[in-house]
Formats: C-alpha cells, sequence, structure tokens
C-alpha cells in the first residue's frame, strides 16, 4: 500500500513538472520609448527567448513596425576564477661534512608549496538593437 502511495506521488510530480512550459527570457538594456532600443537575451538562445525579445520591441514601437538595426555577441563583463593547491614538501636536507668544526648541509627544510592560477573570461550575451519604422521614416524610403 505505501509502495502505491509513493509510486502515485512520484508520477505527480513527475507529470506536474513537465506541464510547465518555458517562459522565454529577454530583458531591456536601453530604451527610447516609441523611437528605439536594445533588447538582451542569452548568448545561446532559444526560440522563446527570441520571441520575448520581439514582444518587448513591439511594445515599446507600439503600431508602428520594427527594424532590427544590428544584432549580435556584446561584452558586459568579466568573471574571474581562482583556483590553488598546497602540498606537503618533504626535507631534502642531508649533511655535507663539516667544515671548520660547523656542520655543512644541503637541500631544503620540509614546508609547504603553493600554486595558484586564475582565468578571466568575457561574460557576453546577444544584444538586439532597433528602431521604430515611423511614419517619417517610410516616406523617406
Amino acid at each position: 500500500m505505501k509502495a502505491l502511495i509513493f509510486i502515485s506521488a512520484g508520477m505527480l510530480f513527475l507529470v506536474g513538472c513537465q506541464t510547465v512550459p518555458y517562459q522565454g527570457q529577454a530583458r531591456d538594456v536601453k530604451r527610447r520609448p516609441g523611437q528605439e532600443g536594445v533588447v538582451s537575451v542569452a548568448l545561446i538562445h532559444r526560440p522563446e527567448d527570441r520571441a520575448k525579445a520581439d514582444e518587448l520591441m513591439k511594445s515599446n514601437c507600439g503600431e508602428h513596425p520594427v527594424d532590427v538595426l544590428e544584432e549580435g555577441e556584446a561584452v558586459v563583463g568579466q568573471s574571474t576564477q581562482t583556483s590553488g593547491k598546497e602540498t606537503d614538501r618533504k626535507s631534502t636536507e642531508h649533511s655535507m661534512g663539516k667544515f671548520l668544526g660547523m656542520n655543512i648541509t644541503g637541500g631544503e627544510e620540509a614546508g609547504k608549496n603553493t600554486t595558484s592560477s586564475t582565468v578571466t573570461t568575457d561574460v557576453k550575451e546577444w544584444r538586439i538593437a532597433y528602431k521604430c519604422a515611423l511614419k517619417s521614416d517610410s516616406k523617406k524610403r
């Protein structure tokens, strides 16, 4: 009986997760109301993301058509990752004899070796620059 309840609950969970459609992700970077703007989506974007960007552009332009001026990758920042490693160093000291009554040794004392590396990469997104095709623009064509 407990196994049946557990399986039923698991099936409901899976079905519930599968029915939530992906919502596109886009944002306004810059907007001049009714004139032009720049919209951003993820660098590797899905069709739903582009549809959301189109909605944002159309909402700014209203009844006017949208003219895409340029789109492509844009560097929006940097990400730096640092990693380090510390290892124990064994002693390599050894006696080399005596000179004027003093012990002479060579090699290194025991201790720790530390190494680190840093990698900096550009953070990018896909940007779409557009303008609203106003009535005066269509007469110029």
